[in-house]
């Protein structure tokens, strides 16, 4: 029995000790850091496993053996927050191929996609679409996204069409297909013409978020369920979702309202005030909430600036102000994340990207590449 509960202990130890070693931050595709002190790192897949531990051959000496070899990991792809470096948005490149089951997946043309069961086999084309379906002369009007479960190819068709959402199995077969509205019709002075309102916002692995754009008469928000195709309904403008703490449902939204020129967070079991916010039309928030603590950094599309501050989650009040360091260009993307008791922040901007720590508790900043 002691050698049983000494198993346990070991085995548990040894995977706490796999957890902390997903240290290994890329910034951008150039260079890495250690995340425990910040210095310089090699790659995952470069670098050297520390040798075994010299031990007495007994179990706890094996398990310490194994502790120390653990090789560092990508925090991108290894930490819970790993779908969050997943995200894109529409002011960077949509993708047209993903992977799923190691099966590479593409967008042909606006018809069709392929796909390929091995890297080196013949392509296999699927009909998505008739010709006679003209796709919407938008960004982002055609692109594949890899999920845990399948492929999801999102369309946005001219007109009455809508946006189709399809999923795929790894056999290109089809697991469901679901249509948004994205135009309404119009009349003013006795003529029709077409109101676009809608546009896609952003996704994680499990749920994809399409928005209305600014100044607009429809205020709302859809969220797709992308593991089954469902959808429901925000009756807001929203300008970031509030993860859950598996980073996987979504537990609020942060609403923007123009008129007011106000922020309003949205999350189960919390009472906030209207936050002031005057630039409401092109604010875009990134959130992380972690325990009782709720962190957002706010960026505009198209202007430089950003404002990292943390707030009580249940009551929305001030905790402290990000000591940021300001860049001169202008976010298309920002990644929160968490390591330890640091907060993380990447920024995504078209002069390359930069990165800072900060201290959880109290906004301290501990490193930054600026």
């Amino acid at each position: 029995m002691k050698k049983i509960l000494l198993t346990c202990q070991l085995l548990f130890s040894v995977g706490i000790i796999s957890t902390q070693a997903q240290n290994l931050y890329a910034i951008g595709d150039t260079s890495w850091i250690n995340l425990d002190d910040f210095s310089k790192a090699t790659p995952p897949d470069t670098a050297v496993p520390a040798p075994p531990a010299e031990g007495d051959g007994s179990l706890a000496s094996s398990a310490a053996a194994a502790a120390s070899a653990t090789p560092s990991m990508d925090f991108k792809k290894a930490s819970k927050y790993a779908g969050r470096f997943r995200v894109v948005n529409l002011n960077g490149t949509m993708p047209v191929s993903a992977v799923y089951k190691d099966r590479p997946f593409r967008i042909v043309d606006d018809s069709h996609i392929g796909y390929k069961i091995t890297n080196g086999s013949r392509e296999i084309k699927v009909e998505v679409s008739k010709e006679d379906e003209k796709l919407d002369d938008v960004p982002g009007n055609n692109f594949l996204l890899g999920t845990p479960d399948g492929i999801v190819h999102v369309q946005r068709f001219a007109g009455d069409l809508g946006y189709r959402i399809m999923k795929h199995d790894e056999w290109g077969k089809v697991k469901y297909r679901t249509i948004l509205p994205h135009t309404n019709t119009v009349e003013t002075a006795g003529n029709e013409y077409k109101q676009p309102f809608l546009l896609y916002f952003m996704h994680t692995d499990r749920f994809m978020v399409f928005n209305t754009l600014q100044s607009r008469d429809i205020h709302k928000a859809t969220i797709v369920d992308l593991k089954d195709g469902k959808t429901n309904e925000v009756a807001a403008s929203v300008c970031g979702v509030i993860r859950a703490d598996n980073e996987m449902a979504f537990d609020g939204y942060v609403i923007r309202d123009e008129a007011a020129k106000t922020l309003k967070v949205n999350m189960r079991g919390a009472n906030w005030p209207a936050y002031k916010e005057p630039n409401a039309a092109k604010v875009q928030a990134e959130v992380l909430v972690s325990d009782s603590v709720f962190v957002m950094a706010r960026y505009y599309k198209g202007t430089p600036g950003i404002s990292l501050a943390a707030f009580n989650s249940k009551t929305g009040k001030l905790m402290w102000v990000g000591e940021m360091k300001q860049s001169s260009g202008v976010a298309n993307i920002i990644y929160l994340s968490k390591y330890k008791n640091k907060l993380l922040m990447e920024c995504s901007q078209p002069g390359g990207n930069y990165f800072e720590a900060f201290d959880m508790a109290t906004g301290k900043r501990l490193y930054s590449t600026i």
